[in-house]
């Protein structure tokens, strides 16, 4: 099931700021220092949803962005979020597709992106007008994976914790998405000593204004993880584009 597409003018009025079912088990005890795996399914039944690109895109377009790199991190304090993306086919028998442009971008810690001036936020009104930080691009290898190094996000008001995603064949633009996190694993890391400031984020999947639209969409939205707060988390998203 697709969404609706949002017009890339939204991203005008973003001088205003930024405007969030999961189910998962533990380990142990809440305090993230041992492992945590959300439950969530890696099967795919159907296309991975789109939604829209929202209003902190890069800046002068994707497909002329040079940030081709594994870690995207460039400077920014977290806790460490290792992602493998796999991207396949559902018009192919779920064949990998190699060869393929995966963009992702992100907040940081603390609910700011990169490149973009007056955001409002917990630590006041920011601009980061020139900076790259958590953006950048791989290309699918023989296996249709693509792997990055960020940071878990955080959050800022009217939203879901989520990382954007967008996908190109041949610099054709596939597939815009997002994909959201277990509320139990995000509430652990919240909390924990990096995070602390912000706390825990008032908005829920069920209730944020692009995954709260769909239980079904959601679903296909959520990023398997697992790790810790001491150790890093590890995540695996599936993209799954009918071609």
């Amino acid at each position: 099931m697709e969404r609706k597409n949002f017009l890339r003018t939204f991203a005008i009025a973003a001088a205003a700021g930024p405007m969030v079912l999961e189910a998962c088990k533990k380990t142990a005890s809440d305090d993230g220092t041992t492992t945590t795996t959300s439950s969530s399914s890696t099967t795919v039944a159907g296309e991975t949803p789109t939604e829209t690109e929202g209003p902190y895109p890069y800046v002068g377009g994707e497909i002329t962005n040079p940030l081709q790199r594994v870690d995207v991190t460039d400077g920014q304090t977290g806790i460490p979020l290792a992602l493998t993306l796999n991207v396949i086919n559902i018009n192919n028998s779920k064949a990998v597709v190699p060869n393929v442009r995966v963009d992702i971008w992100q907040c940081n810690k603390d609910g700011y992106y990169s490149g973009y001036a007056n955001q409002p936020g917990i630590l006041g009104t920011q601009s980061y007008v020139g900076k790259t930080w958590l953006r950048g691009y791989q290309l699918s290898d023989t296996n249709g994976q693509v792997k990055f190094t960020t940071i878990y996000p955080g959050w800022y008001s009217g939203r879901a914790t989520h990382i954007h995603i967008e996908v190109y064949i041949n610099n054709v633009l596939k597939k815009t998405s997002q994909m959201a996190f277990s509320e139990t694993i995000s509430n652990t890391v919240h909390v924990s000593t990096l995070y602390a400031a912000h706390g825990v984020n008032t908005t829920t999947n069920a209730t944020d204004s692009v995954f709260g639209d769909s239980a079904t969409d959601l679903a296909a939205e959520m990023l398997t993880l697992s790790g810790s707060v001491a150790a890093g988390y590890t995540g695996t998203f599936t993209i799954a584009l009918a071609l």
